[in-house]
């Protein structure tokens, strides 16, 4: 039995022990000690058991919640809680759950501040072992409230094929959808933690996009009917009166601490795009044929560059407000007018040329401050030649599309 709740040092980086007979673990990363935070996390206890383990990560600080936790634990031992002494930020609470879950066969992540019933990820788990071709699953009903009150029902069509492109051509990275948080095996997984954890920026909700691509490369998405539910609340946070609008509170996230100025935010999902056709085509790519890395990362390029990009500035006004950021900079400006224009926006590819001209974009809106380290333009560059998203050659990929 679990007597207490394993303290993570500040300084360590350690794992307690997971039985040899977990094959499923429920992974939940929490900061919140709200009413709903701690039914999510005391429902847990019907959940786990010798095969389906539930582990928790707590960065709260909170010596009450701790106790709570410990209380779970002494419950159902099944139920794995730690707590790190000190806060170590969001991202890296949920890259130490999927590390610590990295020899577990299969994987699904909980917030703390969504809900589900209890049978649903036990369901799609059943679906997977029953379908060695899969890499994910959902069997139930899947909602998204947005925070005005209507639930939306975000199940996904299956995506399946014989070939990634067959697959990832269903993809749309553009619905509301919540299939991060479907059950699937772990180590489909590992492609996209190894890009996200080197890449120096990050695109509008990259980590989902990653991991739904990097599943899809190698195997099918099934979506089945089933009793259980799931609620994902994604706009929890815009409500507050800290969080100003939804821009402020992604510009805060993903680039202020970067450097970046707040315009930048208007172009991050163009900074989407390019990092998805650089996960599939480059040397982190979970897809091994050359042919194929060229036909998704093409693919899932234009398809997110159409309806990001291309949709930010849409009209003759956002045009010419696109135009007006960089009067002061004319390579710039013109490679903007160029990639937004028809010529280029009715068959996107995604090339060395656009990686040259999205670096200048960068150094446009980074602070111009005196620093010793290299600058967010600077440590891009070095993550493009090192990830190599284009060696193979795109013409031939352009011909196939």
């Amino acid at each position: 039995m679990i007597d207490k709740v394993s303290i993570i040092e500040s300084n360590e980086y350690k794992f307690p022990k997971i039985p040899s007979s977990v094959k499923l673990a429920i992974l939940l990363p929490t900061f919140r000690w709200t009413p709903t935070a701690r039914s999510i996390i005391g429902a847990m206890i019907g959940v786990a058991n010798a095969e389906v383990a539930v582990l928790i990560a707590d960065n709260s600080e909170n010596l009450e919640k701790q106790q709570f936790l410990k209380q779970i634990g002494r419950i159902n031992s099944n139920v794995i809680s730690i707590a790190h002494e000190k806060n170590i930020g969001a991202a890296n609470n949920f890259y130490y759950l999927l590390d610590w879950s990295k020899n577990i066969e299969f994987t699904a992540i909980m917030a703390d501040d969504d809900w589900m019933s209890p049978s649903y990820y036990l369901d799609a788990y059943k679906i997977l072992l029953e379908n060695p071709t899969a890499n994910a699953a959902e069997s139930g009903t899947t909602l998204v409230d947005f925070g005005d009150g209507n639930l939306i029902k975000a199940n996904q069509p299956s995506m399946c094929g014989q070939t990634p492109i067959e697959r990832i051509a269903k993809w749309n990275g553009f619905s509301a959808r919540v299939t991060m948080y479907s059950t699937s095996r772990r180590a489909t997984l590992e492609a996209a933690l190894q890009f996200l954890r080197t890449t120096p920026l990050h695109g509008m909700i990259l980590v989902e996009d990653l991991f739904e691509l990097n599943r899809l490369a190698t195997g099918d998405f099934l979506s089945v009917s089933g009793q259980g539910c799931f609620v994902h609340y994604p706009a929890h946070d815009s409500h507050s009166a800290e969080a100003g609008d939804s821009n402020e509170r992604y510009y805060n996230l993903l680039y202020k601490d970067l450097g970046l100025h707040y315009q930048f935010i208007y172009f991050a999902g163009l900074t989407t795009a390019i990092l998805c056709a650089m996960f599939l085509m480059g040397n982190c790519s979970p897809i091994v044929d050359p042919v194929q890395k060229a036909l998704c990362g093409q693919h899932v390029f234009r398809h997110t560059f159409v309806e990001s990009f291309l949709q930010t500035f849409s009209n003759a006004s956002t045009q010419a407000a696109g135009v007006m950021l960089f009067e002061n900079y004319p390579d710039v400006r013109d490679g903007f007018i160029k990639y937004s224009s028809p010529a280029f926006s009715q068959q996107p590819i995604f090339d060395a040329e656009l990686i040259d001209w999205f670096i200048k974009l960068l150094q446009v809106f980074e602070e111009k401050s005196a620093r010793i380290d290299l600058s967010i333009a600077e440590r891009f560059s070095c993550f493009v030649k090192a990830t190599a998203p284009y060696d193979f050659g795109v013409t031939k990929s352009n011909r196939l599309l």
